[in-house]
């Protein structure tokens, strides 16, 4: 006996699984492709992987077929129903249903081309995606390489060096310029983050010839509370060398 790719309903069963295909006085064997994708016009898009795999459950268990052969014919039965639809009068009585048939059976197509990993599909339709995926592929390359191109501009050969043990003082001056106000009241320097000083820092400066990680940098840039670092590293007075001064306190 002929052993087909889809789990059937029983005869008589009134409460089947709500996947199996069939009807209840009989399976109508030589429709079961009908069967199968009657269901899927009246199922939900996010139920399809349920709905798929529950016969794949049934192939697989029976022997029928591998998960390769389920896919193949499935798609092949879903490929071969669009094309009918499609050639179909488009002055038929039953258009309006026919076009909510392609629609359905398009998405559920889509979802088994997300599924196929033995290119399984007809060697031309899995081309053209690879192409496009190419095509897309160097477009971004192309992309990622004018921003590549954009930041080397910024790189340096040298790093600006500070005096050993005098990075502290460097901070303490870059916390300085950070809490300077214009005549008019409005900050010199303003950022949202503190982050942008730290990695300055750590990329534009070395310390006694050694690179700063951006960490330790990092940790002269946490939250205060009532002028005490919470976390981190703090200044101390000995390495605060410098005062800025707005030139109009200089000038008294």
């Amino acid at each position: 006996m002929r052993l087909f790719f889809f789990k059937p309903r029983k005869i008589f069963d009134f409460s089947p699984h709500p996947y199996d295909i069939g009807n209840p006085i009989g399976f109508w064997r030589k429709y079961e492709d009908n069967h199968f994708l009657k269901k899927i016009y009246d199922l939900d898009e996010a139920k399809f992987e349920e709905y798929y795999s529950h016969h794949l459950t049934h192939t697989l268990q029976n022997n029928i077929g591998t998960e390769e052969d389920f896919f193949r014919h499935v798609w092949q039965i879903v490929r071969n129903r669009i094309r009918y639809f499609e050639n179909k009068s488009p002055f038929s009585k039953y258009h309006a249903n026919h076009l909510l048939y392609i629609e359905k059976l398009q998405q559920f197509q889509k979802y088994l081309k997300g599924i196929d990993q033995w290119n399984a599909r007809p060697s031309h339709i899995v081309i053209a995606e690879k192409e496009e995926i190419i095509y897309k592929q160097k477009e971004e390359i192309e992309k990622l390489q004018v921003r590549l191109n954009e930041l080397n501009f910024y790189e340096i050969a040298q790093k600006i060096r500070i005096e050993e043990e005098h990075l502290p003082t460097i901070i303490d001056l870059i916390q300085q310029m950070r809490e300077l106000e214009l005549p008019s009241g409005r900050k010199l320097l303003r950022s949202d983050h503190k982050s942008p000083y730290s990695k300055m820092i750590s990329k534009y400066f070395s310390h006694d010839g050694k690179d700063i990680p951006i960490e330790t940098a990092r940790n002269y840039f946490v939250e205060k509370k009532d002028d005490i670092p919470a976390k981190g590293t703090s200044i101390q007075p000995k390495q605060q060398l410098f005062k800025i001064i707005p030139a109009k306190e200089v000038e008294k």
